[in-house]
């Protein structure tokens, strides 16, 4: 029984039920509001799918890209619900929740604020298996971003869907892909630094 949490884009919360079916699915879509949403989307999914903390077997973490502030909201309540049930965390590129059943090589791209999106590329491995993952995910400018000159497939993500993000997670462990650190992919620095 996984929760997975992400907060790339909007702030979304799932769980995932031991056969890969998708219990419960919980959002909110507004992009400054992560703090305040987090705790009570946890709660609603969890009673959507009719379970307790208890039943959690594993956290799946969603790590950006994403804005700074935005991002880390989401990644501590999951490293926090994680660390206060004594479960694994299983951190996943957001951008692999879109990455099932590709036909052929495609861009995933989400908006990353300031007249920027950020790009990753896919090809996949076979059918009914999640993508694999090109190279490093890039910023590009949306100016210079035409998704109608690319030979690749565009899929631009208005939202990550938490139990995609979980069976991605799923996916990489039963395959013995090894997961991401439990480090949030920023692809700018943060506004805000420490003075030397």
């Amino acid at each position: 029984m996984l929760l997975a949490i992400d907060s790339s884009i909007g702030t979304v919360v799932g769980v995932l039920g031991e056969h890969g079916n998708c219990l419960s699915r919980a959002a909110v879509e507004d992009r400054r509001s992560h703090a305040e949403a987090i705790g009570p989307l946890i709660a609603r999914a969890l009673a959507e799918a009719t379970v307790t903390p208890a039943d959690i077997t594993a956290v799946v973490m969603g790590v950006g890209p994403g804005p700074f502030t935005g991002l880390r909201v989401g990644m501590a309540a999951a490293q926090a619900f994680a660390i206060g049930r004594g479960v694994p965390l299983w951190p996943v590129l957001s951008h692999d929740a879109a990455a099932w059943d590709l036909e052929g090589e495609t861009l995933i791209v989400t908006d990353a604020r300031r007249g920027e999106v950020a790009v990753t590329t896919y090809s996949p491995r076979a059918e009914g298996s999640f993508a694999h993952k090109n190279a490093d995910t890039v910023l590009v400018k949306r100016e210079d971003f035409d998704a109608t000159a690319h030979q690749e497939s565009v899929r631009e993500l208005e939202e990550v869907d938490p139990c995609a993000l979980a069976r991605a997670a799923l996916w990489y462990r039963h395959h013995n892909v090894e997961l991401l650190p439990p480090q949030a992919v920023y692809l700018r620095a943060p506004d805000v630094t420490m003075p030397q």
